[in-house]
C-alpha cells in the first residue's frame, strides 16, 4: 500500500486542478509533497524501529497514512491537500521501514533475501495497482473514494498489528551515535557495494522515467496509455523477479544477482538507445525491470546484513534515504542531458555507467578474500 500512494494521485491530477484551481507548477508541489519526509525523516524513523520496537512504528505509521488520505478526501483546498500529502509521507516511511524491518526479523534461517525478495515484490505490485485504484475507483465512485478506500485500510491494518503482532519490550538504546553507526556500516565492504547499488539503480530509474516517456513520443509518437502500459510491462517483470532474486543470492551468494541485474540494466538502457520501435522498447524496459530487481535483491539483503540485527530499523531508514536521494537525482540529470544533448546521449552514459558498476562489483568480489558465505 506504501508504494500504491504514490501513484494513486496521478490519474486524479486532472480533477485536482478543477477543485483546486491549481497550475502545474502547483500540482507538482502536491505530487512532491509526498517525498519530503520521506528523505526528512528516514533515518529518526529508522532509529525509531530500533528503540521503541516495530509493532508501534509500524501502527503510528498506518495511522498517519489513514488520516493524510482523510484530508485529502474531504478538501477542495490545496494547502490542505499538500499538507495530507506529507502527512501520508511520514506515515509511509515509518510503515514501510517498520514492515521491512519485520520481513528480516522473522525470515527463517538461509531466507532473508527471499523473504525481503517477497516484500519487495509486494512494492512493485502496489506500483501496478496505485494509480488503476486511483483512476477506475475516482471514475466508478467519485473522487474521495480511493483516498477513503486507503483511510479505510489503514485503519484496518493498524487494527490488524494491534491484534496479531506480539508486544514488544522497549529496546535498550544504541551506545553508538546514529551517524557513527552509519558511517561504520556503509563505508567498506558489503556496506559500501549496498549503497552505491541503491543509489545508483534509483537514480537509473528516476533517468529512465523522465527520458523514455518523452523520447518514445518525440520519436514513435506512442500515446500516454501506450506508454504507460510498457512502463506497466517493466514492473510486471519486476515483481516475480524479486523473490528469485533473493533466493539466487541466499543459496549462491549475492554477488551473482548484484553483477547480473547490473549489466541487465546496463544492457536495456543500451538498447532504448539502439531499437527505434515499440517492441524494442518493451523488449527494452522488460529487461529494465528484471534487472532492477536482480540489483535490489542483493542490495537490500547485503545492507541489512551490514548494519545487523541490533540496528536494522536504522539500516532500513538508511535504504529508505538512498533510494529516494537517487530518484530524485536521477531526473535532474536526465533533464539536463536532453536539453544540452540527447536522449540517446542520456541513454549510453547511463548504461556505461550501471556497466562499470557491474566491473566494479566483479573487481571488488575478486579483491576480497573474507566475504561471509552469504555475501
Amino acid at each position: 500500500m506504501d508504494t500504491a500512494l504514490l501513484g494513486v494521485i496521478a490519474p486524479l491530477l486532472p480533477d485536482i486542478e478543477d477543485r483546486t484551481g491549481a497550475g502545474e507548477g502547483a500540482l507538482g508541489i502536491s505530487i512532491s509533497a509526498y517525498a519530503v519526509p520521506v528523505m526528512l525523516f528516514s533515518l529518526p524513523l529508522g532509529r525509531a524501529a530500533d528503540m521503541i520496537g516495530r509493532r508501534w512504528l509500524l501502527v503510528g505509521g498506518l495511522l498517519l497514512t489513514g488520516a493524510g488520505s482523510g484530508l485529502i478526501a474531504v478538501t477542495e483546498s490545496l494547502h490542505v491537500l499538500i499538507a495530507g500529502r506529507a502527512v501520508q509521507g511520514l506515515g509511509s516511511a515509518a510503515s514501510w521501514i517498520a514492515a521491512l524491518a519485520v520481513v528480516s526479523d522473522l525470515a527463517p534461517p538461509g531466507k532473508r533475501g527471499e523473504s525481503i525478495g517477497i516484500a519487495l515484490a509486494a512494492t512493485s505490485v502496489g506500483s501496478i495497482a496505485g494509480p488503476a485504484l486511483g483512476g477506475v475507483t475516482a471514475d466508478v465512485l467519485g473522487f474521495a473514494a480511493p483516498f477513503l478506500i486507503v483511510c479505510g485500510a489503514s485503519v484496518a491494518l493498524a487494527l490488524a498489528v494491534v491484534a496479531v503482532f506480539p508486544a514488544e519490550a522497549r529496546r535498550a538504546a544504541s551506545e553508538n551515535p546514529a551517524w557513527r553507526t552509519i558511517a561504520r556500516s556503509t563505508r567498506s565492504g558489503i556496506g559500501a557495494v549496498a549503497t552505491a547499488i541503491t543509489f545508483g539503480v534509483a537514480g537509473a530509474l528516476g533517468v529512465v522515467e523522465l527520458v523514455a516517456p518523452l523520447d518514445l513520443d518525440a520519436r514513435l509518437g506512442l500515446s500516454s496509455t501506450a506508454i504507460g502500459l510498457l512502463f506497466a510491462l517493466s514492473i510486471a517483470v519486476d515483481a516475480p523477479m524479486s523473490p528469485l532474486g533473493g533466493r539466487w543470492g541466499d543459496r549462491r551468494g549475492r554477488r551473482g544477482p548484484a553483477v547480473a541485474g547490473l549489466a541487465t540494466l546496463a544492457a536495456s538502457v543500451a538498447l532504448l538507445a539502439v531499437l527505434a520501435s515499440t517492441l524494442g522498447a518493451a523488449l527494452a524496459l522488460g529487461l529494465f525491470g528484471a534487472g532492477f530487481s536482480l540489483s535490489m535483491a542483493a542490495a537490500v539483503p547485503w545492507l541489512d546484513e551490514a548494519f545487523g540485527a541490533l540496528e536494522r530499523g536504522l539500516g532500513y531508514g538508511m535504504l529508505n534515504l538512498l533510494y529516494s536521494a537517487g530518484y530524485a537525482l536521477g531526473p535532474l540529470i536526465g533533464g539536463g542531458v536532453l536539453e544540452l544533448r540527447s536522449a540517446d546521449f542520456a541513454y549510453l552514459g547511463t548504461a556505461a555507467l550501471l556497466a562499470a558498476g557491474a566491473i566494479a562489483v566483479v573487481a571488488w568480489a575478486r579483491a576480497s578474500t573474507t566475504i561471509a558465505p552469504s555475501s
